[in-house]
């Protein structure tokens, strides 16, 4: 008997251990599965960075700021609320009567990285995904913070081309 649908089975099983973070984080990468190289990377390329827990999945999360805005980096595929693998800068914004699908469409038509979409509430939900896994050199991070720093100014700027309609009284 063939075992053809064997290696198809194996290689996706090595693929999901791929994902993982089995290694330990080197001293001066930056990796999700070390939350505090995170924290010590964005304080080096002169951001905020307040260490936390998620009140929702017990996961690491850190709370910065850049452009004028507040975000927060959210860390994820964490095992038992450790051993992370990537992680999600994100920001929300309230509805103020403009958040439509139409919006984040149009932004998302324009934006390589950063991501926007609707939630159920109509809270417009911002995003950009890194995956640590091997790690990120310092040059590499902050990079990944400056595009992120960059978008968030571009932000300010897709909110005033694109006002929210003014209600009627």
């Amino acid at each position: 008997m063939r075992a053809w649908w064997l290696v198809p089975a194996l290689m996706m099983a090595g693929a999901a251990d791929a994902a993982t973070p089995t290694t330990d984080c080197a001293a001066n990468m930056v990796c999700a599965s070390r939350p505090q190289s995170v924290v010590d990377a964005l304080q080096a390329a002169g951001y905020k960075a307040a260490l936390t827990k998620s009140k929702s999945t017990g996961n690491p999360m850190i709370e910065s700021a850049a452009s004028g805005y507040n975000f927060t980096i959210y860390f994820y595929g964490c095992e038992e609320m450790k051993d992370c693998n990537s992680l999600q800068f994100g920001i929300n914004f309230a509805d103020d009567g403009g958040n439509t699908v139409e919006l984040a469409n149009k932004w998302n038509q324009s934006k390589r990285f950063i991501q926007m979409s609707l939630a159920d509430d109509k809270t417009l939900d911002v995003s950009y995904d890194v995956s640590t896994i091997g790690g990120l050199n310092q040059e590499n991070f902050a990079d990944v913070v400056d595009w992120w720093s960059v978008m968030l100014g571009e932000l300010s700027k897709f909110f005033k081309e694109n006002p929210a309609p003014t209600l009627k009284k």
